[in-house]
């Protein structure tokens, strides 16, 4: 079986990459504008965080908290 190949230059390679990162970014960015459901979490979350209702916890006593 003969196999072809060909060479793309390291930069373009990561122009590319870079360029699918960004379109990630972007529809991560839409999916959660189009979610009613986490637009409300999220802008109850940027209220409390201005009235101070909240907890400040280390990672390992968040499960304690929530219970």
């Amino acid at each position: 079986m003969e196999m072809d190949t060909i060479q793309i230059p390291r930069k373009i390679v990561e122009e590319i990459y870079n360029v699918h990162e960004k379109i990630d970014q972007i529809l991560e960015t839409l999916e959660v504008l189009m979610d009613e459901e986490t637009l409300k979490r999220l802008k109850k979350g940027e209220e409390e965080l201005k009235t101070g209702d909240f907890v400040d916890a280390e990672p390992g006593k968040i499960e304690e908290l929530l219970k």
